[in-house]
């Protein structure tokens, strides 16, 4: 199999990856995975929601990857699927590449997911689903979607801290 085909393989189902590999990742810290799923929840309809509301078309030609046909009049599960503006794919790598790093900051670990998130960006323009500015907006809004779920899970870790009186202090009156 050609090795190209197969990085454009990584880049498309991308997200399915950067998904699974992140709930494996946080399984053991439950606040952070929870704020991961609800985001990501998030983060699929307000996709849908801002190609309903930008309708921008996506380029004329565009293949899909399994049989490399063009896909304008390939039947469509959301109408919004017929929309390229936001690119989700873009929307959900960003998502947890960045919620990832957040929690981990760990340079190996966000290198890995960097790299399958431009394969992904790469494979959707390559393939004509979306142009360069629909990847690039996506990118943006999954990334901010990740910083602000990051926030609320670690806001929600810490609580609301209280003053402790010191177990073995004598009050001095």
């Amino acid at each position: 199999m050609n090795p190209l085909y197969m990085l454009d393989l990584i880049g498309y189902y991308g997200p399915v990856i950067l998904f699974i590999s992140s709930i494996f990742l946080l399984y053991k810290k439950s606040n952070y995975l929870s704020s991961y799923i609800i985001g990501i929840i998030l983060s699929c309809f307000s996709n849908l929601v801002l190609k309903e509301i930008i309708k921008q078309p996506r380029p004329k030609g565009s293949m899909h990857i399994l049989n490399s046909t063009e896909n304008n009049n390939h039947k469509r599960i959301f109408s919004s699927d017929i929309y390229g503006m936001p690119s989700g794919h873009a929307q959900h790598v960003f998502y947890s590449t960045i919620f990832i790093y957040l929690v981990f900051k760990n340079t190996n670990i966000t290198l890995l997911y960097l790299f399958i998130s431009l394969l992904t960006l790469i494979q959707r323009v390559k393939y004509q689903n979306h142009y360069i500015t629909q990847v690039i907006v996506g990118g943006i809004i999954g990334g901010l979607i990740a910083y602000y779920m990051y926030l609320y899970a670690d806001k929600k870790i810490v609580g609301k801290l209280l003053a402790k009186k010191e177990d073995n202090a004598k009050d001095v009156a």
